[in-house]
């Protein structure tokens, strides 16, 4: 077929054509949502496209060995094609795979994972069972956290992926119809009637549990605001969402219940400090009650999480005479919840309000037998001194840190849970522990993050 675009290309040093309009038939997606085509040899990354499209795209950069380009039009649609119902799709960038069938980014998703693990783990696909992603029933409005940026005119909104240009919105899908009220209601308090009251708050972020119970964290503020200068907005925080601490002690506004109930702030050397709302935000998860501090992290995807974590108690083989490790722990979830199988289970964790979080969390749930340390992993762990039969690893992108695992081979556990949510990281991890006389017995990803390129995965390892 003929392009209707005009070719108004010039010749590239690496062998193409900037700005060359050709039709591309697309036959797989990279893991970051790209589709990719072959056009004269050269491997063509074009955002937008589904394997088994053609599109006309226009070549925008030009490399010795691959191509870029955008997309014009589509000559032949897929079949697995959808409209994506989010008004801002095509500009937010937050979600990659919106315009895919959903059954479909969980088969890419695996296909990842594998690709990710012969590909850098250098670990062959016929001695590991790879299985297939856990999705979830209904895939929107998973979220219980978000991050809002001020835009133009005090309007908030996410940033555009790759850039700091803010995106608003008038629903975003993968958030709860509470919590984007909340965010309108929270525009309106702060960012139009008293926005000059925080000339340094350029972004705030939203919690909420499982209970619709809500909290808003005012990421930046300047200290003269927490020393009571601007009292008449603190008192209509404390107003807006009802009991609590109440500035200065203001009535409670409205009886406790779901809804937004507590708002803080982080002051310039970035503490924590209460300005409405009385008692604890918390969460359950896998039976438990956990408090979770305004900076403490917890998984962003509940029903997944708890999917998640259920996957790494079936496989972990405890018994009372066994010692577990849950390296990178957070406020406790995963420990706690070995602890109530296991002898003795020891948590490291570097963000010191989680490990306060996850000290606080054993006493709640009766647990005894669990012992934290507050630190970077790499530099703490020598101070456990029980050996483990069993360690979970659960590192953050960047995966874990090579002494870490350098020392888990010296030791040699019996077996090894590693919880991952970048693949890279976790197939380079992966291949330090093979090598060292560990054989990857089983993969489970979990679609922590629908919609998205993001996967999660739970790997288990066990000596060779």
């Amino acid at each position: 077929m003929k392009s209707k675009y005009p070719v108004n290309g010039k010749n590239n040093a690496a062998g193409g054509v900037i700005n060359k309009v050709i039709d591309l038939e697309v036959l797989r997606l990279t893991s970051e949502g790209m589709a990719v085509g072959y056009y004269e040899g050269k491997a063509t990354f074009v955002p937008g496209l589904l394997p088994g499209e053609i599109g006309q795209v226009q070549i925008v950069e030009v490399k010795k060995n691959w191509q870029r380009g955008k997309l014009l039009g589509i000559l032949k649609a897929s079949a697995d094609r959808v409209k994506p119902p989010c008004s801002v799709f095509s500009v937010c960038g937050g979600c990659q795979l919106q315009h895919l069938k959903y059954e479909q980014t969980l088969a890419w998703k695996k296909q990842w994972v594998a690709d990710a693990l012969v590909r850098i783990g250098k670990i062959p696909l016929d001695s590991v069972t790879i299985q297939p992603t856990i999705g979830m029933d209904d895939p929107w409005r998973y979220r219980n956290k978000a991050r809002l940026h001020y835009g133009e005119q005090g309007i908030l909104g996410y940033y555009q992926e790759k850039s700091k240009a803010t995106v608003p919105f008038a629903d975003c899908l993968l958030i709860s119809e509470e919590m984007n009220r909340w965010v309108r209601e929270a525009e309106e308090l702060l960012g139009k009637g008293d926005r000059k009251s925080f000339p340094q708050l350029t972004s705030m972020t939203f919690r909420e549990n499982s209970r619709g119970e809500g909290m808003l964290i005012l990421d930046s503020l300047p200290d003269t605001f927490l020393a009571d200068v601007s009292w008449p907005v603190a008192q209509k925080l404390g107003e807006w969402v009802g009991p609590g601490k109440e500035w200065k002690g203001a009535e409670p506004a409205k009886e406790a219940g779901a809804g937004l109930r507590w708002v803080w702030g982080i002051n310039s050397s970035g503490e924590p400090e209460r300005i409405a709302g009385q008692g604890d935000f918390t969460e359950d998860v896998l039976g438990g009650e956990f408090k979770i501090s305004p900076l403490a992290f917890l998984q962003v995807n509940l029903t997944q999480t708890r999917r998640l974590y259920s996957t790494v108690l079936d496989w972990a083989e405890l018994s009372t005479e066994k010692v577990a490790w849950d390296l990178y722990c957070g406020i406790g979830t995963i420990t706690l919840a070995l602890a109530s199988k296991a002898k003795k289970v020891w948590g490291i964790e570097e963000n010191p309000y989680a490990v306060a979080d996850a000290r606080e969390n054993a006493r709640r749930n009766g647990i005894n037998n669990a012992e934290f340390i507050a630190g970077k992993v790499e530099d703490t762990f020598r101070q456990i001194i029980d050996r483990p039969d069993i360690v979970v690893l659960d590192p953050p992108r960047a995966g874990a840190h090579k002494r870490v695992l350098d020392r888990l081979l010296e030791l040699g556990p019996d077996q090894i849970i590693y919880v991952s949510c970048d693949p890279g990281t976790l197939a380079r991890d992966l291949e330090i522990l093979q090598s060292g006389g560990y054989r990857v017995a089983e993969v489970q990803p979990v679609d922590m993050f629908p919609w998205t390129v993001h996967v999660e995965c739970v790997v288990t390892l066990e000596q060779a």
